[in-house]
């Protein structure tokens, strides 16, 4: 979609520590913007009350503004989801969350259209129509932050698979003797390259005793995060590189097998490993190179995000405006469950709704570590 030809949306970026909101404009513009904590161990009612709150008070402000009404509300949201019903399956950082219908709990008290999405799906919708990955019609958004995750365009479509799961490329096996991922399985990419992975080895450093540098930043009870791990790098402490660097090769080694897979002709890698670490693309490049198909490996180019704390709501403006006008999305709130567009309700399996979301996408999702 061209911008040009967009109506301005309502967008919220729910996430485990805060509701962000604002009002994106067809040009991009994000104004009016609003923030509160989500408080998250309070519990989806109070939670959603604290949405439709901030969002009521964006869409109060745009009218004070002058500027023009929102045709809809976009929502961004930790995932496992179904965006085609518009429910919230079981998020690992927001407790209670089980089959929540937050979409028509949100359109039901602010009266009007709402759509949800998983969050690395609307980071990919602003970078494949607006950002770096724009008019390719193969692309593949990579987040590398407190986890991994990420979004794909096959054929320009987005892919999201029958259970809504396409694209947690954070769960790929890269090592199968590796260490535990937060879903309980093993050799996960983001069980090594990603924020939680190198904290968890940064600790296991000083439970060692093999890393002083960490041990001196740590002093006085400092929690060991991903950016002290960095900050011992920085200041020359060996141990605390290798960490690094493995994480690093970790996500180059996820990158090559997904140019092997998918033939993507860009790869975006964002998030706030990949922000404050730009030395992580080079590396990925590198084994790019080096463990894929020659072919693929020369045309895929690894770029960084257009977008950076905006890209969960400048990813609403495309979402909101598309489903405006799609059948598929504008039924969402009958209790029929909907197949992804182009494809038969009869035969793609999501004629089953007498089984829960939760269940459908599998027993581990309550595991994973936020992102």
């Amino acid at each position: 979609m061209d911008a040009g030809a967009a109506q301005p949306v309502l967008a919220i970026d729910l996430g485990g520590t805060q509701i962000r909101a604002a009002h994106v404009a067809p040009d991009l513009t994000v104004s009016l913007r609003r923030a509160v904590p989500t408080n998250g161990a309070e519990g989806p009612d109070a939670v959603i009350g604290r949405i439709c709150a901030i969002a009521a008070e964006v869409r109060a402000d745009a009218a004070r503004a002058g500027l023009a009404e929102p045709i809809g509300i976009g929502i961004s949201s930790p995932g496992p989801l179904d965006p085609w019903q518009g429910v919230v399956v079981l998020p690992p950082n927001l407790p209670g969350w089980v089959d929540i219908p937050l979409a028509d709990r949100v359109q039901q008290k602010l009266g009007m259209p709402t759509f949800l999405e998983r969050d690395t799906n609307v980071a990919m919708m602003a970078e494949w129509r607006y950002g770096s990955a724009r008019n390719a019609d193969d692309a593949i958004y990579i987040t590398v932050s407190t986890g991994i995750g990420g979004g794909i365009i096959a054929r320009g479509n987005p892919l999201q698979g029958p259970d809504n799961t396409a694209g947690e490329v954070g769960h790929l096996t890269i090592d199968m003797d590796g260490p535990l991922c937060g879903d309980g399985m093993q050799g996960h990419a983001e069980a090594i390259g990603s924020g939680t992975a190198i904290a968890r080895d940064g600790r296991l450093l000083l439970e060692l005793g093999e890393s002083p540098i960490l041990a001196d930043l740590a002093a006085g009870g400092r929690e060991v995060d991903a950016a002290l791990v960095a900050a011992a790098a920085d200041a020359g402490d060996a141990a605390c590189r290798a960490i690094y660097e493995r994480a690093y090769v970790a996500v180059g080694v996820l990158c090559a097998s997904l140019v092997n897979a998918l033939n993507p002709q860009v790869i975006v890698i964002g998030g706030s490993i990949a922000e404050h670490h730009p030395e992580l693309r080079d590396v990925a490049r590198g084994e790019i190179d080096r463990r894929a198909f020659p072919g693929p490996a020369r045309r895929v180019r690894i770029m960084s995000p257009r977008f950076t704390e905006d890209v969960s709501l400048i990813g609403s403006l495309p979402i909101v405006n598309e489903r405006m006008s799609d059948p598929a999305y504008r039924r969402a709130s009958s209790s029929t469950a909907l197949p992804p567009l182009g494809t038969d309700a009869a035969s793609d399996g999501h004629s089953g709704a007498s089984t829960s979301s939760a269940e459908r996408v599998g027993g581990h999702a309550q595991l994973e570590e936020p992102r």
